[in-house]
């Protein structure tokens, strides 16, 4: 839903006194990387203000292996890191292993009050945390029960303490579950109905091949077709024929084109709000992508001669800009090719009968060979941009997995300041060597963005695509800006005598009963980007948005609203401590309502969303 841009007169109270801060709410935003956008450095550091004037550090982990097993033990004078060629001071150098295997901890949400909710990402200790991304949308239906199969036959003898969230991306990215070490509860996720699979809506499929097969053969004559039998087509069917058959592949051409282009944008769009969901928990986030991509170039189809170049595009630079966004957030990403060990269609016997010219038709099999290496390449470029790693041409999903979550789980941090701390808009190349065993194969990030503070990066839509993405109804939270929301009925006996605005609460007329509704906002400022003001203050741009879906997903009431904050250095360290205080009163219908609330740093175009579900009751 696309949020209408009216600038609402102030109806809420902003209160910049003492408002109660969760526990660890503002620790975990506490130092950010802020040359590449974000990525928090760990919860160890004091939480400080973070005015977004200038660079501080990059960040890149780097993994180390030798023969796909990890390599340990390697020290900072080691490591070399280099900028655009340069050698740089390393500034912080970490090490990260795998957590001993404990109890699951009480989580956060567990902690909080009743009617209390955070966007804080609940996650077991861990040196590092993973991500099962099964893709519907680039994967066809066989390939895809086949991985689902793999994966629960994985998640029986999964290593204890493995702490695991999974996803799944169709035509938007769902949560099938939030992350914990709890195998069982995983593999019963994993078969639920929430995580079937299903046909994809873009995906031109083999049947849909098959059917512009036998409409293009109805035309020029089915197995008589002459490029089978190395003849020109001209030579053999009337030109009104080959018009007509070349309209028809043009027209293929161009659909095809079409529903490519839809998904590579939907595909990078997902990992982008993976990026700001996983921007809020510290240390490295490792997903494990289920797929078979998109190709990274749009190549000329043959058949069409000249006229077959006019669809050529090439994704490699939006996928540059969604790595860098990824890496910011310390996100590495581990495709995993979906068709295990590729057979051309005209050999495998789950395509369906061909003709025995088609079937031998060398033609076709290169074409087929150059599309299934163009999208492994996209595969591999988002791994090398991440820091992760592809695995293609396997039938052993189960030991891809467990490579990638060992892989991911024992790396080293090095930080250096960017040469100058020029914010130059520009993009800077990373290298890493390592002294020593030529051996060694490191993993890292491939450069970053340096954008300044308050600029829309190039990885970043804009803010209203952004935000509208973070409030989207089923979507992932989103934990740029960390924040607890307490979600009460007016009439609840905590809020006697606090009293609320008359009128309409939100921007759609309820129908029948409207049912009041407070809802108490505690907001980290440690994430917020402050502008420094002419009089010396410290200036902040904040978007509030709260929508009401029924259980059909449509959106049955909202609200936004637009604010500024200009604050004095006293008022600036009041705020770092207890948090920024807003109470938003909001009507509802009766029924089940998934009430989604959102908070929007227009400043940086950062964001921080949750979702509650709400009974609310006829009475």
């Amino acid at each position: 839903m696309r949020l209408s841009p009216t600038i609402l007169c102030l109806s809420v109270a902003v209160l910049l006194a003492v408002a109660l801060t969760p526990p660890g709410l503002s620790a975990q935003n506490a130092a950010r990387e802020t040359a590449s956008g974000s990525g928090a450095t760990g919860t160890q550091a004091a939480p400080e203000a973070t005015l977004r004037t200038s660079a501080n550090l990059v960040l890149v982990d780097v993994v180390a292996t030798d023969r796909d097993e990890p390599v340990l033990g390697l020290e900072r004078k080691a490591f070399h890191v280099f900028e655009d060629g340069k050698e740089q001071p390393i500034s912080s150098f970490d090490v990260h292993q795998p957590a001993v295997a404990v109890a699951p901890p009480a989580f956060l949400a567990g902690a909080l009050p009743a009617n209390t909710y955070t966007n804080l990402p609940a996650t077991p200790p861990s040196s590092a945390v993973n991500v099962l991304l099964l893709d519907a949308l680039n994967t066809p239906l066989n390939d895809q029960m086949l991985v689902r199969r793999k994966m629960i036959d994985y998640l029986g003898s999964i290593k204890p303490g493995t702490t695991l969230a999974i996803f799944t991306l169709s035509t938007q990215l769902r949560m099938i579950t939030a992350f914990t070490t709890d195998a069982g509860g995983l593999a019963k996720a994993l078969k639920s109905p929430k995580a079937n699979t299903q046909q994809s809506a873009l995906l031109d499929t083999q049947q849909t091949s098959d059917l512009n097969t036998t409409r293009l053969n109805a035309v020029d004559g089915g197995a008589n077709d002459p490029s089978l039998r190395g003849e020109s087509p001209s030579s053999v069917l009337p030109s009104e024929a080959m018009n007509a058959v070349d309209e028809l592949r043009r027209f293929e051409a161009d659909q095809g084109s079409f529903q490519i282009d839809v998904r590579v944008r939907t595909t990078l769009s997902a990992m982008q709000q993976l990026a700001r969901y996983l921007g809020g928990i510290d240390g490295r986030k490792n997903v494990i992508w289920f797929s078979e991509a998109f190709p990274i170039v749009m190549l000329p189809d043959q058949s069409l001669g000249l006229s077959g170049f006019a669809n050529i595009n090439s994704y490699r630079e939006s996928m540059q800009k969604t790595g860098d966004m990824l890496t910011a957030a310390r996100v590495a990403i581990y495709p995993v090719d979906a068709r295990a060990l590729w057979v051309p269609s005209q050999f495998s016997a789950t395509r369906g009968f061909v003709l025995p010219a088609q079937a031998t038709n060398p033609n076709s099999i290169t074409q087929e060979d150059e599309e299934v290496h163009n999208q492994q390449t996209a595969m591999q470029v988002l791994a090398e941009e991440t820091g992760g790693k592809a695995y293609v041409d396997t039938n052993d999903f189960d030991k891809a997995v467990a490579d990638a979550v060992k892989n991911g789980s024992s790396y080293y941090t090095i930080a250096y300041v960017p040469p100058g701390a020029h914010l130059d808009g520009k993009y800077h190349k990373i290298q890493v060597r390592v002294d020593g065993d030529r051996g060694v194969k490191l993993q890292f990030r491939r450069g970053y963005y340096a954008d300044a503070a308050g600029v829309s990066g190039p990885d970043q839509a804009g803010a209203t695509g952004s935000f509208a993405e973070a409030i989207a109804h089923d979507a992932p939270a989103t934990t740029q800006l960390l924040f607890r929301a307490r979600v009460l009925a007016a009439a609840d006996p905590q809020l006697q005598g606090a009293g609320t605005a008359n009128g309409p609460a939100g921007q759609i007329t309820i129908k029948g009963t409207a049912h009041r509704y407070v809802i108490d906002l505690t907001l980290d400022a440690h994430g917020l980007t402050f502008n420094p003001g002419p009089d010396g203050s410290h200036e902040a741009s904040l978007e509030l948005a709260m929508v009401a879906y029924d259980g059909k997903g449509q959106a049955v009431n909202f609200y936004q609203h637009s604010f500024h904050l200009g604050l004095k250095d006293a008022q600036m360290e009041r705020i770092l401590a207890s948090g920024i205080a807003l109470r938003l009163p909001f009507d509802l219908p009766a029924g089940e309502i998934n009430l989604r609330i959102g908070v929007h740093d227009l400043n940086a175009n950062r964001a921080g969303s949750l979702e509650v579900t709400l009974p609310v009751s006829e009475r």
